[in-house]
């Protein structure tokens, strides 16, 4: 039953391709955003060290070391390069969020030929007026563009504030886990326990309750646009999702797993042989296949709680 919804919401990326644009558009001017002030802090740091030369030869641990130990500013000031930065990233990633799900409500914009929420109409009346299958096309792309900035621009700030009460219990596992990491260091025996708890289980655990909660976020987000509810009751109802749902679950790691391997990819393939221009078209690929992924697994989850609440 998970593969339907994880197929739902591949279809459903696939006939809106103006969503894919839209994030692939957006995820590339907040790289951007992101990448200036690291590059500012990196280029301090390796310009004062004096080992500009060596690093552009490879990523060598050893001397980021040294140059973290000779540039004892570098920390503070990434992280006040950041400090505007990442605020900027979260609302955004919160209010595209609600965009992208109120874009993909109703299973292909209500295929029994009902208008949509802003009076456009559907595929079967733009056929019936004599529209060729281009014109169809275009009409649906602009309107699924217009739904999704009628989204955001309606539920950004409850998204937001959505994201923010998520944000408690992501601290409380974190620092939850944290404590256990360090008793489990405590106890742990030689090199080896050490490298078990530092290396495994932390990282590990952190990254499976993150997940976690991130799913939970995901089906609250879910619920506070598709299912109309408040921002408390879009909490609560997430929390429960990975409780009394296998398809959420499974719709969650499916993609999650896709995400991965889009993400890491670029990183195990060696496009320096085919020189600057080739590695930079790589990389806007498979940006644009992670804005995909993006798309199609909200659309997996729109779907999952569309059909639960009727």
């Amino acid at each position: 039953m998970s593969l339907y919804y994880i197929k739902s919401g591949f279809e459903s990326a696939k006939a809106r391709p103006t969503l894919t644009v839209i994030m692939y558009v957006s995820n590339l001017i907040m790289g951007i955003l992101l990448s200036i002030p690291v590059l500012a802090a990196f280029s301090k740091a390796t310009a004062e060290s004096g080992y500009a030369n060596d690093l552009s030869q490879g990523f060598d641990i050893t001397l980021w070391a040294d140059i973290l130990e000779n540039s004892p500013s570098f920390l503070p000031t990434l992280i006040a390069q950041l400090f505007w930065v990442l605020p900027v990233l979260f609302v955004w990633k919160m209010a595209s969020s609600a965009g992208l799900i109120h874009a993909q409500m109703k299973e292909i914009e209500d295929q029994d030929g009902a208008p949509d929420q802003d009076g456009t109409p559907d595929e079967s009346e733009a056929g019936a007026a004599g529209a060729d299958e281009r014109s169809q096309r275009l009409a649906r792309n602009r309107n699924t563009t217009r739904r999704f900035w009628v989204g955001l621009g309606s539920n950004a700030l409850k998204s937001t504030a959505l994201g923010f009460l998520y944000l408690v219990p992501t601290v409380i596992a974190i620092l939850i886990v944290s404590v256990i990491g360090l008793v489990l260091a405590q106890v742990a025996v030689g090199e080896v326990g050490t490298f078990w708890v530092q290396a495994v289980f932390l990282p590990l655990a952190l990254f499976m309750c993150v997940a976690f909660i991130d799913m939970m976020h995901d089906f609250g987000r879910v619920e506070l646009v598709a299912g109309r509810k408040g921002i408390m009751d879009s909490w609560f109802a997430g929390l429960k999702w990975p409780f009394h749902s296998g398809n959420a679950n499974s719709i969650y790691i499916g993609w999650m797993v896709l995400g991965i391997v889009f993400l890491f990819i670029p990183f195990m393939l060696d496009l320096s042989s085919g020189g600057l221009f080739i590695a930079f078209v790589f990389q806007q690929l498979f940006l644009a296949a992670r804005a995909f992924i993006t798309v199609g697994w909200l659309g997996s989850e729109v779907k999952l709680v569309e059909d639960t609440l009727e």
